[in-house]
């Protein structure tokens, strides 16, 4: 029976949906700070199917429906950029140069902890756009020689990490600008990032749904050659 419910395309999708509903609604109750409902559901998805005995390709079978979204969700994100226009006008300076900063020092990083711990090209390369939304990110990553998988897996770790923490970055370096807090979860925790920003204001969500887009195209403009010529250094 278990086997048969498997194999429909439609168990992958519930199960998803309705894991990571729970643990939303649970954990906004609970409050944990360092348990993201999205870790939360992967790490019971993945117990689930342990124990269960369900194949991960049974899963996907449905699961992969949300990577097929991916794509036109991540152009999506032009509507926010159009919406807001007046916004990136009014702050263009400092969204377009802490952007650029980031994607720079991003680069400069990844090829920096390559070297301190011997990776191969791959996996250096895997880590280089772990800053920009999923599908971008992954279609960039093996482009240029990276292994998609462990480019997924650093985006969705970094947005947890930087959603997590950065509130707490901002206390400590006693950041108060709504528009460096935006700007900061935008470019370099994307849409995890982002809904973080929403969460402390109007003007950080917008303008970290701005750098969302502009990081987007800054980095697949740049990195390859950022890429280039820090690892001739």
């Amino acid at each position: 029976m278990i086997s048969a419910l498997a194999n429909n395309p439609l168990f992958g999708l519930a199960l998803t949906l309705l894991i990571y509903i729970l643990m939303e609604k649970l954990l906004s109750k609970v409050n944990i700070p360092f348990i993201n409902p999205l870790i939360a559901s992967v790490v019971i998805i993945i117990v689930l199917l342990k124990f269960s005995g369900i194949s991960y390709k049974d899963y996907n079978i449905g699961g992969n429906l949300f990577t097929m979204m991916i794509t036109p969700a991540t152009v999506a994100l032009a509507l926010p950029l159009y919406q807001n226009f007046d916004k990136l006008k009014k702050y263009f300076l400092p969204v377009v140069l802490g952007t650029l900063v980031g994607v720079v020092l991003n680069c400069l990083l990844s090829v920096g902890i390559g070297r301190l711990f011997s990776l191969n090209r791959g996996i250096v390369v895997s880590l280089l756009p772990k800053s920009v939304t999923t599908a971008i990110s992954v279609d960039l990553s093996s482009q240029m020689g990276g292994i998609s998988p462990v480019t997924l897996a650093i985006v969705v770790s970094t947005g947890i990490f930087g959603a997590l923490v950065g509130t707490k970055v901002f206390q400590i370096f006693n950041i108060k600008s709504p528009v460096a807090k935006g700007i900061a979860l935008g470019s370099t925790s994307h849409a995890i990032g982002t809904g973080r920003a929403i969460e402390l204001g109007e003007l950080e969500g917008i303008l970290a749904g701005l750098c969302i887009c502009i990081n987007g195209i800054a980095t697949v403009a740049l990195l390859p050659i950022l890429f280039r010529l820090f690892e001739g250094l």
